[in-house]
């Protein structure tokens, strides 16, 4: 379709016409792997040139990035050492492009082909032939000031330079480059962004060093404006060098016609004529396209995603010109898809997700931050989620923890104080700053009709102001938050002193521990929750043996109504274990769990084993008390910052009743033993 309709806008005209700008900036689907494709296509057809597409693949970066760091951590020495990298790899690449030429390889100088030996690699990128070159420079045993400072003399930059110009002039060819998908493997921090910005700047250097060579580098928007925040000569090196691709309504109305014009092979001169050739009812003339663009992101991908639905849609209904009812079918199956891929690719690492979006259903998509949070509340306060879910929502605790959380994944944008634009996570990150009352959030766009929120169009002002360069993919800081949140409350228990003064708060340490861990199996844990009664127990939770070793508590011991006593010293009394046995009506059957400071999870034979034993077999109806630990319960926080296949919790209660029925409860026998 890019042969047959390629729209030549002004960016278009402004690239093939003029060699001044370096850097292509475009957000999410504006059309630059569309610009890379034809510009090749376009200059192909110029005499002695060569076109050079270079797009580093995700595991080369990721390489790249570790030789990289060998020359300091810091932004300024990371670019430096870029630059002179990515300046030596495309002197390399226009000696290799010209050396394939019989005039230019007899022209090759000692060095050039000397370097060029070196460089070339069968079947390695341009990512992977840097990688090893500066594996081979880096001498581990200096620092990285001084490898840094050695590197272009040990590249030999100068003289390279030098050879490469003279060359390309004598051999009257020109070499252009095209540098795209540099996304890939981006990691925006100091370092990945200096990796970046080193490939700019030596771009912008070949091009001022070698008249005959020209270098482009098309760059998404989040990365262009990562290199603008850190780079400190941004504004006197870059900032001159950039062409933003720029779609309004009267560019996106003459790529659409373009389209259609090839795809149906109507012979229809004037757009506005095709357009209505195109479509009926509402949808007609200037205002119709305009309710097309008010369903997208006013982007060419966009667009033409939601048109090509649209005439399907039409189609399946044996109709050539699509209406109203096309377009908002298309665009309701374009947001559900979204809607659903989200959920799909975030369940593993924000288990939830579906809950926690489904509570923006029907709601503004603009709100405030009190809102949101009001919305995340009415999730985090029901306990009858799906156990994955439920751990996940006991984890982050907090309303703010939970918006935090779909920041992450890209489905909330934060609004900027000093600029009022909308920015959505394309990282995975958690924002960078605390999000205070006067936040206003937004919920991206392509999940509006999926939600049935109050608004389903956007104007084309309000899709400026939206920067959400990312695409659905498995990253989040979500495990990381996950972990960090469990290594807190761990650390809690060591901060809280042993005794009656605060059994409070490790009470309402056990409370949080046990929503976090059990979390699978039981449901509406509370502290205290007959407090006015005679009989105060401690921590009470339901049990509807949802899981089996849950099930196996309520089958053998009829305990529907599960209880937690919790007691802040290390060694039990008899008195508590009687006082465990009086808690023991009907609905909380006969088991109960007894949570000490102890550090053995053993019950301590002669004492704790014979009440133990005496409860069970003296009662009626048989009771066991089973021995925790707050140190059992940490532990289990630690296994859930690595979520396994199985369920620690539930491993390890399950395995505790087997010991208690196999080992503790067995009666000693009175035979004598044979010596």
């Amino acid at each position: 379709m890019l042969d047959r309709a390629f729209y030549r806008s002004a960016d278009y005209k402004s690239l093939i016409e003029s060699a001044e700008r370096t850097l292509v900036v475009g957000r999410r689907g504006t059309g630059k792997s569309a610009l890379v494709y034809r510009l090749t296509t376009e200059w192909n057809k110029l005499e002695r040139t060569s076109i050079v597409q270079l797009a580093p693949e995700e595991d080369q970066i990721a390489s790249l990035r570790e030789r990289l760091s060998r020359f300091g951590d810091g932004f300024t020495h990371a670019r430096a050492a870029s630059k002179i990298a990515w300046r030596y790899a495309l002197l390399m690449e226009v000696t290799e492009n010209l050396a394939v030429f019989g005039k230019a390889a007899s022209a090759l100088t000692p060095l050039l082909r000397e370097h060029l030996a070196r460089w070339r690699r069968p079947y390695a990128g341009v990512s992977a032939k840097l990688r090893n070159t500066l594996q081979a420079l880096s001498d581990q045993q200096l620092s990285a000031a001084d490898r840094l400072g050695d590197l272009a003399q040990k590249l030999q930059l100068s003289r390279l330079t030098s050879d490469v110009k003279e060359l390309m002039s004598g051999v009257n060819r020109k070499v252009i480059f095209l540098l795209d998908r540099l996304d890939e493997g981006f990691e925006p921090d100091a370092l990945g962004t200096a990796i970046i910005a080193g490939l700019t700047q030596a771009a912008i250097d070949t091009r001022s060093h070698l008249p005959e060579c020209k270098v482009y580098v098309f760059l998404r928007d989040n990365i262009h404006r990562a290199i603008a925040q850190l780079d400190p000569d941004y504004s006197s090196n870059i900032e001159g060098q950039v062409l933003r691709l720029h779609w309004d309504e009267y560019n996106l109305f003459n790529l659409v016609c373009d389209r259609l014009r090839a795809a149906f092979n109507l012979d229809i001169e004037e757009n506005r004529k095709l357009w209505n050739r195109c479509t009926a009812k509402g949808l007609q003339g200037q205002d119709g396209f305009r309710k097309c663009l008010q369903l997208t992101l006013y982007r060419p991908r966009d667009v033409i995603s939601l048109l090509n639905n649209a005439f399907l849609c039409a189609r399946s209904q044996e109709r050539g010109e699509i209406v109203d009812d096309d377009l908002e079918a298309a665009a309701k199956e374009i947001s559900e898809n979204r809607y659903n891929d989200l959920q799909k690719e975030y369940e593993k690492i924000l288990p939830g997700v579906a809950e926690l979006t489904r509570a923006f259903r029907g709601t503004e998509p603009e709100q405030s931050l009190e809102q949101a949070r009001s919305c995340m509340a009415s999730v985090l306060s029901v306990d009858t989620h799906p156990a994955e879910a439920q751990r996940a929502f006991r984890i982050l605790d907090t309303p703010e923890a939970a918006t935090r959380a779909l920041y992450s994944v890209g489905f909330l944008g934060l609004r900027e104080e000093t600029t009022g634009r909308f920015i959505f996570c394309h990282d995975g990150k958690n924002p960078d700053r605390a999000l205070g009352e006067i936040d206003r959030v937004l919920i991206h766009p392509c999940y509006w009709m999926a939600l049935d929120l109050a608004r389903k169009a956007i104007g084309a002002d309000e899709a400026q102001e939206i920067y959400d360069e990312y695409d659905i993919e498995v990253n989040s800081d979500a495990p990381k938050v996950r972990a960090a949140n469990l290594g807190r409350h761990m650390s809690e228990l060591n901060q809280i002193p042993e005794g009656k003064e605060c059994a409070q708060r490790f009470e309402e340490w056990c409370l949080k521990a046990i929503r976090i861990v059990f979390s699978a199996g039981l449901r509406n844990i509370a502290l205290h929750p007959n407090a006015a009664a005679v009989q105060q127990r401690d921590i009470v939770a339901s049990n509807s043996g949802d899981s089996p070793p849950w099930r196996r508590v309520l089958n053998d011991y009829d305990s529907r109504q599960v209880l937690f006593e919790v007691k802040n010293y290390q060694n039990p009394t008899q008195g508590d274990f009687r006082q465990i046995a009086t808690y023991m009506t009907a609905p909380y059957g006969r088991i109960a769990f007894l949570v000490t400071r102890d550090a053995d999870l053993n019950p301590r034979k002669g004492l704790e084993l014979d009440w133990i034993r005496e409860l069970y077999y003296t009662q009626q109806n048989r009771l066991l008390v089973v021995k925790l630990t707050g140190k059992f319960l940490s532990n289990l926080l630690s296994k859930l910052r690595n979520p396994q296949k199985h369920d620690p919790a539930e491993h390890a209660i399950n395995g505790l009743l087997d010991t208690y029925e196999r080992n503790y409860l067995g009666l000693p026998s009175t035979r004598k033993q044979k010596r």
